[in-house]
């Protein structure tokens, strides 16, 4: 059975990876726009380095790809099991979320270039302007210049883009690594297993299944991100 310290610590250090793959992208994406930034400005067919702030997503997209991928393998490594749970874990949608987040980001430096050329900012203030924003749009200055349309708030853009790459990356990990170890278990014995809380969050999702045997055929769920719920192994015959 994973540590479930150890597991939970190897999900949390992913927000790094995810946060220093964002800050590269922004880093690259602010250099290519910033000599044509102006008032309206948009990363479209229009915009002369259109094709190349793509190839800039889409290699964030890899980089936080090839992250998880690392950081599964270093969480199951203490696992008998070695087989890759890596294509339990990942799927086509999976990706397509990582390259929306792309796109997100694309449409949110889009914003604050336009607000960047309006105001006189320079690149290194707009890059400030960016993480405050970030941090919380409503205490960050000159939040009231960004269109909300164009944000798209409540049309499944993430605010926080970092975390929506963290969540996504997050995700696949825990459950890599909850396949890996339930297909260890499987193959030492295990007959059932009993879903137990790792948090005292009031959760419905998680008190629902929580403290009920379940067979070890089934696999483990993840109701919803963060969930540190965890399972607890039985090799006896499941209980009636």
């Amino acid at each position: 059975m994973l540590n479930q310290s150890d597991l939970l610590n190897t999900v949390a250090a992913y927000k790094k990876d995810s946060q220093d793959h964002f800050w590269e992208a922004v880093v690259t994406l602010l250099s290519l726009a910033w000599p044509y930034r102006k008032e309206g400005f948009v990363f479209d067919e229009s915009f002369p380095m259109y094709d190349h702030a793509l190839v800039v997503c889409i290699e964030m997209s890899d980089a936080c790809i090839a992250s998880a991928k690392e950081r599964l393998s270093e969480a199951i490594e203490e696992l008998e099991w070695d087989e890759d749970p890596w294509p339990e874990a990942f799927s086509v949608e999976t990706e397509e979320r990582f390259d929306m987040a792309g796109t997100h980001l694309l449409d949110l430096l889009a914003i604050w270039i336009s607000v960047a050329a309006v105001n006189g900012w320079t690149k290194s203030y707009t890059r400030v302007m960016v993480s405050r924003y970030l941090a919380n749009p409503f205490l960050c200055p000159y939040w009231k210049d960004v269109p909300k349309d164009a944000l798209a708030w409540g049309r499944g853009y993430a605010k926080d883009i970092v975390e929506q790459l963290t969540l996504i990356g997050q995700g696949i990990i825990l459950s890599g690594a909850r396949y890996a170890e339930q297909e260890d278990e499987k193959a030492n014995g295990a007959t059932y297993y009993i879903r137990r809380r790792g948090s005292t969050y009031d959760c419905t999702d998680c008190e629902e299944m929580a403290n009920i045997p379940i067979p070890i055929e089934v696999p483990f769920v993840i109701p919803h991100p963060r969930c540190v719920c965890f399972p607890e192994y039985h090799n006896e015959p499941i209980p009636e």
